[in-house]
């Protein structure tokens, strides 16, 4: 651990500048670095955070290089042998402490807390200095990370960021701050990744480790995702047995990977003992999604801590599991669970074709079971029924994990919801749920419109009610379902007790693409079967088909999913074959944004307030066509 301090005059601040206040104000400093604009900001302190006397501190904010509304954060904790300004400056140069360089389409946030001795090592402590440990010990945030926090919060606020899209970082001590701050702001922060750490102390008070547990009454938010990279034969990592004890005890979230590398910080050296810890796609994790927690997986290595630090091996935990979120829903949770496979991960560990292990669900975003509460669940062929535990936590024990994607499927209620999923869940999607909205009919020589869609509906619906307010009254189903002999019925019934209507505008796509969800062959049948449901349940209404919108990388709208897109292709092909020969006329939402991914939100299936309202526009002029020419047959 080397304490010394190199100087580099990377931005000069004034020391007769006029002292400063929280929240800050102008950059002090602006300046190209890095081909990046990058920011100084100085401060002085807010009551709230508890320092004893006045004192002044320095951030640096490094722009991305095409500057983005709702750009992520990356956010940067210094190591003992760096400030703020150094710590920056090794940025400059690949294999100086990788983990401080944010990709160049991140904010990157840097902060400092070497200029004011009491908030050496981020607040926290270890087990080297008696001093520290008995400063910052206990379960209460300290100053400097009520400091970091609030930073963090106004960058946000003022460079737009997306908020569920924070990450934080650290080296050595950094990596300790990074843990120990981290792990207890889950609702700050979407995933961590810590590089070294010099101890785990800081981490295990703030999070009330065993032997210690929270007080009565104290709730913490469901933890960012963890990835730890630590050595061995690095003495700073002490006690890592006990921090992965405390983590599968308590079920968070944890990629954990070793190897005698030491006290390193050049990636590609330490790739040479332990090629994983780049593997998981931290920066991906988003902090509105739901995430599964895997423990007591059969795939574990083995640790060295604490009787076998001399060992040569490398090892990991937890590093091959992979998952999509499918559907949160009020009722009913999805996840597509899966192991990395040799096509997608390269590695000289070998990588196992199944796994066993426990599986946990955190960060519910819609789905939940009260506290002692009963759910049912269905993962292939396995099923079972469960209870969650006195905090609503939901755990499964010993699923077999696969390459192949399977979807882990939990309800509340009976355990008929599992066999018969998407049945009649309601769920909140972008503040809306599953429902039929139904408008209210004074007029009845006035026509009436029916749309049909899944949460993209939900985005364009009230542009569609507005813009034919007057010619016409709209109604709207707005469902998570998909091909289906059962989605049938359900059109059925509801046409028969809510028709006539006549103009039917019609989607249903985005919820079919996970694997098993529409059996092969099976794509083209189910949804002629469901267009003669109309003609047959609303005869005169004039149908549109909507195609299904785009799918977009998360988190980089220019790019397409790779893995769901090309379904979405797929399956709007076969349904344009089948409205072809029913001569229903087509409604091309993907056309239309297929050149607009700018427009796309960034979660891969939801849109911005621009494209909705293209959406909305090309829908009234669907509907207009069809309520004036109801002979008409071409595609808008």
């Amino acid at each position: 651990m080397h304490k010394s301090l190199t100087v580099v005059l990377l931005y000069f601040v004034s020391p007769l500048l006029e002292a400063v206040e929280w929240p800050p104000g102008e950059p002090s400093s602006s300046k190209i670095f890095n081909e990046r604009k990058t920011e100084t900001f100085r401060h002085g302190v807010k009551s709230e955070w508890g320092y004893a006397a006045p004192q002044e501190d320095t951030f640096v904010v490094m722009h991305p290089k095409v500057n983005r509304v709702n750009a992520p954060l990356y956010v940067v904790l210094h190591s003992a042998g760096h400030d703020v300004f150094s710590c920056v400056n090794c940025t400059k140069t690949v294999g100086n402490h990788d983990i401080y360089r944010s990709p160049d389409d991140h904010y990157a946030l840097y902060l400092d807390c070497r200029k004011n001795r009491n908030d050496w090592w981020w607040g926290g402590m270890h087990r080297r200095d008696k001093g520290l440990t008995e400063r910052n010990s206990g379960g209460d945030t300290v100053p400097v990370e009520k400091r970091v926090i609030d930073t963090v919060g106004w960058a946000i606020k003022r460079y737009r960021i997306d908020p569920n899209r924070v990450y934080l970082s650290g080296n050595s001590m950094g990596g300790s701050g990074t843990l120990g701050i981290g792990m207890r702001h889950g609702d700050v922060f979407a995933a961590i990744k810590a590089n070294v750490p010099a101890g785990v102390e800081h981490v295990s008070e703030r999070l009330f480790f065993p032997p210690k547990s929270p007080p009565k009454g104290q709730r913490l938010p469901d933890p960012p995702i963890c990835v730890n990279y630590s050595a061995q034969n690095d003495g700073w990592s002490f006690g890592h047995d006990r921090f992965f004890e405390a983590m599968e005890e308590r079920h968070y979230a944890l990629f954990f990977y070793w190897g005698p590398f030491g006290h390193a910080n050049n990636s590609a050296r330490i790739k040479t003992v332990n090629d994983l810890i780049d593997s998981f796609d931290w920066l991906s994790v988003r902090k509105d999604e739901a995430y599964p927690v895997f423990t007591k997986a059969s795939t574990n290595s083995k640790l060295p801590w604490p009787d076998d630090l001399k060992s040569g091996e490398a090892g990991q935990v937890n590093a091959f599991f992979r998952w999509k979120t499918v559907e949160d829903a009020a009722q009913k949770l999805e996840m597509s669970l899966f192991l990395a496979s040799p096509a997608n991960l390269k590695t000289k560990f070998r990588i196992p074709s199944e796994a066993r292990a426990d599986v946990s669900v955190r960060r519910l975003q819609n789905f939940r079971v009260k506290a002692g509460g009963s759910f049912q669940w269905e993962f292939g062929d396995s099923k079972g029924e469960g209870k969650a535990d006195a905090h609503g936590l939901i755990a499964i024990p010993g699923l077999k994990i696969t390459s192949k994607p399977t979807v882990l499927r939990i309800v509340t209620g009976s355990p008929e919801g599992v066999a018969a999923p998407g049945a009649n869940a309601r769920h909140q999607v972008e503040g809306r749920g599953w429902r039929l909205d139904r408008a209210r009919v004074t007029d009845r020589t006035r026509p009436r419109v029916l749309l049909i869609g899944d949460s993209i509906l939900s985005g364009y619906r009230k542009r569609v009610v507005g813009a034919l307010e007057g010619k016409a009254y709209v109604d709207a189903w707005v469902n998570p379902h998909w091909q289906s002999e059962n989605t049938n019925k359900l059109l059925a019934d509801l046409l028969e007790k809510n028709g006539p209507y006549e103009v039917v505008h019609f989607n249903m796509g985005l919820h079919g693409w996970p694997e098993g969800r529409i059996k092969e062959g099976t794509f083209r049948p189910l949804t002629r079967a469901y267009v003669n449901v109309l003609k047959e349940k609303a005869p005169g209404a004039r149908l549109i088909w909507a195609s299904s919108t785009p799918v977009t990388a998360k988190g980089d709208p220019s790019s397409l999913d790779t893995e769901i897109n090309p379904i979405i292709v797929k399956h709007n092909g076969m349904a344009d074959e089948v409205m072809k020969a029913e001569a229903v006329p087509v409604s091309d939402f993907y056309k239309l944004l297929l050149k607009r991914r700018s427009l796309a939100k960034g979660d891969r299936f939801h849109w911005t307030g621009p494209a909705y309202k293209l959406l909305g526009e090309k829908a009234v002029s669907s509907i207009l066509t069809a309520l004036e020419a109801p002979s008409a047959t071409t595609s808008s």
